[in-house]
């Protein structure tokens, strides 16, 4: 049926038309954005572990990656996307010899969609690939305006967000475009595959070790005995994969499992209890000092 024919029917019944609102829902909205920026590395550079409590996005414009998000490790090359979610630990080395061309960016976000992108690497399409090198076209050519052309050669890693300020349509026009990348993966997104590789499996089988020990101090040759390796290896494989020490990663998983606790209502002393902190004092300064939060805030935002 043409839509004419609508408008003939309304006319020859002699009635009015009725016109039915269908509500546009939401299933993921990016509320904030905390860096944007495309840079090329070297073969051999190791970007050092981190977490924080907003989400990072790693896309593979050229060359090739190892990243880590957690326990998983994953060979990365073009066309390859990771996203890490808040509280996730996370590093990358460039293993390409011609080195790797990469567009980071890390962003706020909510909707119940936003889950589908968790602990993946996706392998995009050529249609996925089209829409983030339509936003690049967009952000280079804003960002050659006169105004801003300092500011990128300033190389600074929020440079690309500077536009947010003062030019109105750029915040959404920038979002859309992830939005649109976003909807695509989570319902036609290609999902690679974790590394198979001998350290990276047992860099999964000890960090699994020291989630289900999380309340505890297990110690490097515990942790060791339990992967089958010498002291020696584990703390090479963390220092591969997490880029830092054992003790270091053990505390980031402690915090992250408190702030789980604190958001379903745990007390900060039962939380600090549970997680083997030797008292709540300690445990606020390491919970603050890994995410910029004192626990009580964030048991207060959470019982909001």
């Amino acid at each position: 049926m043409r839509f004419g024919d609508f408008e003939s029917i309304g006319r020859r019944k002699g009635e009015s038309m009725v016109w039915l609102a269908y509500s546009v829902r939401e299933q993921i909205r990016i509320t904030d954005m905390y860096s944007l920026f495309e840079a090329h590395f070297d073969n051999g550079y190791a970007f050092p572990g981190e977490s924080h409590n907003f989400w990072e996005c790693l896309y593979v414009m050229k060359g090739e990656v190892c990243a880590s998000g957690n326990e998983r490790v994953y060979n990365l090359t073009r066309g390859s996307i990771i996203f890490h979610k808040p509280l996730e630990l996370h590093k990358f080395i460039v293993n390409g010899p011609d080195g790797a061309d990469l567009l980071i960016f890390s962003f706020a976000a909510e909707g119940p969609l936003t889950s589908c992108l968790a602990e993946k690497v996706f392998a995009l399409s050529d249609a996925q690939q089209d829409i983030l090198a339509s936003m690049l076209s967009f952000i280079r050519a804003k960002m050659e305006e006169p105004r801003f052309r300092e500011i990128l050669s300033a190389r600074d890693a929020s440079s690309c967000l500077e536009p947010f300020l003062t030019s109105p349509a750029y915040s959404q026009m920038l979002s859309t475009y992830l939005h649109q990348l976003m909807l695509s993966l989570a319902e036609t997104g290609s999902v690679s595959s974790v590394s198979s590789a001998p350290d990276a499996v047992i860099f999964r089988r000890a960090i699994s070790y020291l989630n289900s020990n999380v309340s505890a101090q297990p110690s490097v040759p515990e942790i060791a005995r339990y992967c089958n390796v010498s002291e020696a290896s584990i703390k090479r494989i963390f220092d591969k994969y997490a880029g830092m020490g054992i003790h270091k990663y053990l505390l980031k998983l402690k915090v992250k499992a408190a702030a789980e606790l604190l958001q379903s209502g745990e007390s900060v002393s039962s939380v600090a209890e549970q997680l083997g902190f030797n008292n709540q004092s300690y445990f606020s300064r390491a919970f603050k000092r890994e995410t910029g939060l004192a626990p009580s805030n964030l048991k207060a935002a959470a019982s909001q």
